[in-house]
């Protein structure tokens, strides 16, 4: 019976062995699958992180692409009506910003007429250089030649900024110097010479003018696209502005 005994349990010792080993079996398959898991949800994780990032990148060069700047202000000042009811003669006051918009410059223009053009020496740097920020080439560059009207010849505009020197907006703090004195210095010869403007990281070089009839009351702004042409909007005249000219007038 003792021998009998022994047998039966043979059977019985092997079934837990057996289980023993499948436990074993499938406690290091869970290992290994939780391994695999977690390995897998870093992966994803770190996939959203860099997706994350990519996007980020892509809206800052979206946003630096289609960024404007603020170059000038400028409000009339004084409206003279001719014999025809229209205005003869119009008095504005230009201000001239820098990055932060702080004043840099003021200059009073009176032009024939009340129809202002105001000209401008433009340079567009490629959209890679100004899409990632680079030092030199982050944004269209403008130097505000003139401004005259529709009664006047362009060569008879009172000027704004000198033509060959580095624009009162482009401090030597924000941008070198000597760039910027090559830059304008060699501006004719970078708008028709094709392999030098592609040394300068120039997309185009070229003038430009807009232009508007100019009313009291109104705000008006010079603005360029970080990576395009200038602008002149019109806004709003802010109320302590509006104030202060009506003092100026009544005096």
């Amino acid at each position: 019976m003792p021998r009998l005994a022994s047998l039966a349990a043979v059977p019985l010792t092997l079934l837990i062995l057996a289980l023993a080993m499948l436990a074993s079996a499938m406690g290091g398959a869970w290992w290994h699958y939780r391994q695999m898991a977690a390995s897998r949800e870093r992966e994803l994780e770190q996939s959203l992180i860099e997706a994350a990032r990519r996007q980020a990148v892509l809206e800052s060069m979206i946003d630096r692409l289609t960024r404007q700047r603020r170059l000038a202000q400028i409000v009339v000042t004084g409206q003279k009506v001719g014999p025809s009811g229209l205005p003869s003669e119009t008095t504005l006051l230009m201000v001239e910003l820098d990055a932060e918009d702080k004043p840099l410059s003021r200059q009073v223009f009176t032009i024939p007429g009340h129809v202002a053009y105001f000209d401008a020496l433009v340079v567009k740097f490629d959209h890679d250089a100004v899409a990632t920020a680079h030092p030199l080439r982050g944004q269209t560059a403008v130097l505000l030649r003139r401004v005259y009207s529709e009664q006047q010849a362009p060569a008879e505009g009172a000027p704004i900024d000198a033509v060959g020197g580095v624009p009162s907006a482009y401090a030597p703090a924000e941008r070198p110097a000597d760039f910027e004195q090559r830059l304008w210095t060699r501006f004719w010869d970078l708008c028709n010479d094709p392999a030098l403007a592609a040394e300068y990281g120039v997309r185009v070089a070229q003038g430009e003018a807009v232009y508007k009839p100019m009313r009291p009351g109104v705000l008006y702004e010079l603005s360029a696209d970080a990576s395009g042409g200038i602008n002149l909007i019109t806004r709003p005249l802010p109320e302590a502005v509006a104030e202060v000219l009506a003092e100026v007038s009544q005096k």
